[in-house]
């Protein structure tokens, strides 16, 4: 019989949609419009402001993936 299938470790679950990451009205505007501007400018690097609680910094994150964009956090 053929050997069995060598064993792979299972790939992380996929981040939760954009939709389910939850945060004020005027954040998502306002960082939709930060990254619109971004993505047709003339800047290689943008930063967010350090308040951002680590729910708007994953909505961050999620966009920028959406978008075709990298992001990371400093810190």
């Amino acid at each position: 019989p053929p050997p069995p299938p060598p064993l792979r470790p299972r790939p992380p679950p996929p981040p939760p949609p954009l939709k389910d990451i939850r945060v004020d009205e005027e954040v998502e505007i306002a960082v939709n419009l930060a990254l619109e501007r971004f993505r047709y400018g003339e800047e290689k690097e943008m930063e967010f402001p350090s308040s951002f609680t680590s729910t708007e910094r994953a909505f961050v994150h999620r966009l920028c993936q959406s978008l075709g964009l990298v992001s990371k956090s400093k810190g």
